[in-house]
């Protein structure tokens, strides 16, 4: 048998013994060890040896000297045993080990749905779920249904409910994470537990003597704000799952998920790793009968007498067949619109009316009202489905705000110019002439003289006087031949678009395109553009006169499909098909790039084009001072013609082409600036940036470090908004404005006038809730307890979270680490008492004379 170790419950025989304490940690549990004991029978055989050298030691010393006092030979003996003793103390190797206790704390993930579903107030019609939430929140089920309270202050009351007993119970069970989830995963809170204030301790593993620490924490954790544009719910469970050591994954949600993601591979592998998931729904799981109008869309500038569409998105739920009733309505601006924060109701106008069959084949119809105004100005409308008999929420029967519609009353002045008359010019000639809303003028260069120029209003020169020319709204190049113009012109045409915000477009073509941009007289016209050409001299001649043989497709870029150029539909993917099925490319002027600040609409599709990976640009717009640019690098928009019903897309893209170049003409601020946007509609969550370009009394581009601007939100008093510089292009100011609440913002920039006048600039955004967050909002109780299911999980309602803690399993895991033997022989201590009684034996022998 061996011999017993020694836990150590004081310090005292280490003391003794001169052992460094430091040397192990300060909470470790102290063991003393032999670690050259005998084993079995070899204990008493070292026994035996231990008592045999001490009688032979006693037999010696007494047969010493006869002379010698007994006590001296006695006293020799035992100081010999001493030594003895000592030696064999250190045969046996004393050492100490130390035994250190840790916990390795798995991660417990709660996930709280923070998208904009969870800011409802359910009706609560089924009765199970109505008794749920009562008793979750200490009610009955008739006063919840009197006066329901929202999903997230449903969840926040559960939550904080007896000092937040039910995260301290999670957090028992492991490493508390709380994040907030929508279309993003955001860390709420990472509670600190135990773990992190014992000695130590560490993130994966920690001691966990005593309670949790998570009190303060707790009462920290800011409130749940439904604000996300979207549900990822398996984004949010992969992020739950992040940590190596997770053990389990409750989720307050309402099921729903409209995310990029695989539900189902997250749940694989959640399955895969062993971690279940618990689910705790929110929300009513009846599918409440509702209609949303949303998506209300319109240009923000039509003409006086000229028919324009209104369009927006009607979504039925809970609706088995039945006929709805759609008004187009004008009102009044919406609060703030004026620059007041409460706007008083203003007497409503229907306008048209249309009947909308529904039903759950059928539950979406796209809504399109035509309409035409007689009267200029700004107006307002908007588009209501009249309520159901059953339905109680009409809020969003109605988009959150109207749209402004800006009616102008003049025809608008276009300048036509050709070099030849080209399909291009004669297909543009024909369709000004018709459309109501424009006044051209043309100006054929190879037209023999005497002969008589086309157009709405005649003209017998081509304009070259300030006077002349700023009569116009916009210009218009096809292919000029330069033989007409010089210097004085094209600085003239300069000073129209930068000064008197009048609009451009140059399109250049195989015949005078090289020379035009090439000549010294007119290569001016290159800095008006919104791209860069390079050395037009380098250009072949042959590649601007040859014509190639292949059809390229129209190539546009998607994030400027909604530019109003292009706009065929409100729906920007509908437009983007109708653009591809377009009559393709030809021939193209091989542009370099944009310029800083314009925006590519349309690019080449021919790869072998493409210039450091770039692709040739053939359709950019530009802001140049208080006007605006076209390059349009192509010919053949003529053979557009035969899409659509008479022309329709052809008509569309050249009419809208043409009253984008007039807008910075007729926004309000009389040509001293702009605030633009990159869209015409937003969604709660977005980042709208808002780009400002701002000019002073003379038009020169106002220079500052910052701009500040009015800004009107929805339910909120005014605030600012500062615009900051944009490097290396004057008079251009941008902003961020995020967007938390539906309705109609407004930035507004004022500007000084002549005298004592001030000059305002606005722009509205429209911002309606998230069209895929509106779609479903029901609780999906089903798939929540498939998804537990598949787990090992499981499905909890709202009022059954004392059984939820109880559920989730406790895998926090105790580990005890035992150190190497640290000798404790070796200590100077113990050499000072070996050699302290050799040195003794050495004098008593001395003194008695017996060496």
């Amino acid at each position: 048998m061996a011999l017993p170790q020694m836990i150590l419950g004081d310090n005292m025989l280490l003391q003794l013994l001169g052992f460094d304490r430091s040397a192990a940690p300060e909470d470790a549990e102290l063991e003393f060890g032999l670690m050259n004991q005998p084993e079995s029978w070899g204990v008493f055989v070292f026994i035996g040896i231990a008592a045999l050298l001490v009688w032979l030691t006693f037999r010696l010393y007494r047969r010493e000297i006869a002379g010698c006092p007994l006590w001296v030979k006695h006293s020799l003996a035992v100081v010999r045993v001493l030594v003895l003793g000592v030696l064999l103390f250190l045969f046996l190797d004393p050492a100490v080990t130390y035994t250190k206790s840790r916990s390795l704390r798995p991660a417990v993930s709660v996930l709280v749905d923070t998208s904009q579903s969870m800011a409802n107030a359910d009706p609560y019609e089924d009765d199970a779920a109505a008794r749920a939430a009562a008793a979750a929140v200490g009610k009955s089920a008739a006063d919840l249904r009197a006066k329901p309270p929202t999903r997230t202050e449903l969840v926040q009351s559960v939550l904080s409910a007896a000092d937040w007993k039910l995260l301290r119970d999670l957090d028992a069970k492991g490493r508390l994470r709380v994040l907030d989830f929508s279309h993003r995963v955001v860390e709420a809170a990472r509670v600190p537990t135990t773990a992190d204030s014992v000695p130590g301790s560490d993130s994966g593993g920690a001691p966990n003597d005593g309670d949790s620490q998570t009190e303060d924490v707790f009462q920290g954790l800011a409130p749940v704000v439904a604000d996300g544009s979207g549900t990822d719910l398996a984004r949010a469970l992969r992020e739950a799952m992040s940590d190596k050591l997770t053990s389990a994954v409750v989720a307050f949600t309402d099921g729903q998920h409209n995310g990029s993601e695989s539900l189902e591979e997250t749940v694989d592998e959640a399955k895969r790793r062993g971690i279940p998931l618990f689910f705790v729904g929110i929300g009513d799981p009846m599918r409440p009968v509702n209609l949303n109008v949303s998506e209300l869309y319109a240009d923000p500038q039509v003409w006086k007498a000229d028919p324009f569409e209104v369009q927006a998105i009607l979504r039925a739920q809970g609706i088995e067949n039945e006929s709805v009733t759609v008004e187009l309505l004008e009102t009044g601006p919406p609060a703030g619109a004026d620059g007041d924060v409460v706007a008083e109701p203003s007497e409503e106008k229907v306008l048209a009316t249309q009947e909308v069959v529904v039903n759950a084949e059928n539950p979406q119809a796209r809504l399109v009202f035509a309409h035409t105004f007689e009267e200029p100005g700004e107006h307002w409308l908007t588009v209501r489905a009249k309520g159901l008999d059953d339905e109680r929420n009409i809020e969003d029967n109605a988009p959150s705000a109207p749209i402004r519609i800006n009616v102008l009353d003049n025809r608008a002045r276009v300048l036509l110019v050709a070099g030849a008359p080209n399909w291009e010019y004669r297909a543009l000639t024909r369709l000004f002439m018709r459309e109501p809303t424009i006044d051209v003028s043309c100006w054929l260069q190879s037209l023999d003289e005497g002969r008589q120029q086309q157009g709405n209003t005649e003209i017998s020169e081509l304009p070259v006087t300030q006077e002349k020319l700023f009569e116009y709204d916009v210009v218009l190049l096809l292919d000029p031949d330069p033989v007409q113009f010089d210097e004085a012109w094209i600085e003239l045409l300069g000073r129209f678009v930068r000064e008197h915000s009048g609009g451009m477009l140059y399109m250049p073509g195989p015949a005078f395109s090289g020379q035009f941009l090439g000549s010294g007289r007119t290569a001016g016209i290159r800095d008006l553009l919104p791209v860069s050409l390079g050395d037009v001299g380098d250009v072949e001649v042959s590649s601007l006169l040859s014509s190639n043989d292949r059809e390229w497709p129209l190539q546009i870029v998607a994030a400027n499909a909604d530019q109003p150029a292009m706009r065929f539909f409100a729906d920007t993917e509908q437009t983007i098909e109708r653009w591809k099925t377009l009559a393709g490319i030809y021939w193209s002027f091989p542009a370099l790039d944009a310029k800083p600040g314009s925006r590519i609409l349309m690019e080449h599709s021919d790869p072998t084009l493409r210039r450091r990976e770039v692709a040739r640009p053939l359709l950019v717009t530009g802001q140049l001072g208080s006007g605006r640019t076209i390059y349009l690098g192509f010919d053949g928009t003529w053979r557009w013609r035969t899409a659509g019903v008479d022309a329709e897309f052809f008509k569309r893209f050249w009419v809208q082409t043409t009253r984008y170049l007039i807008e910075g003409r007729t926004l309000a601020g009389k040509r001293r600036g702009v605030i633009e946007t990159e869209r015409s509609r937003y969604e709660v969550g977005d980042r709208v940036r808002l780009t400002a370009r701002l000019r002073e009394v003379n038009y020169d581009p106002i220079v500052a470090e910052s701009i500040e601007a009015e800004l009107l939100e929805p339910g909120r008093e005014p605030g600012k908004l500062t615009f900051l510089p944009v490097p290396n292009e004057k008079g251009t100011y941008i902003a961020t404005l995020p967007v938390s609440l539906p309705g109609q913002y407004v930035a507004r920039i004022a500007l000084p006038g002549e005298g004592a006048e001030t000059v305002m600039i606005d722009k509205s955004v429209p911002v309606t809730l998230p069209v895929k967050e509106a779609r479903s909002t029901w609780l999906d109780k089903p798939a929540l307890q498939e998804l537990a299911t598949l787990t090992g999980g499981k499905y909890f309602d709202i009022d059954q979270t004392a059984a939820l803690a109880l559920a989730v399993p406790d895998r926090i895991r105790h580990l005890e680490m035992r150190s190497p033997p640290i000798p404790v022989w070796d200590t100077n201590r113990v050499l000072i008492l070996l050699v302290t009684l050799l040195t003794l034996e050495w004098a008593m022998r001395k003194r008695y004379k017996l060496l």
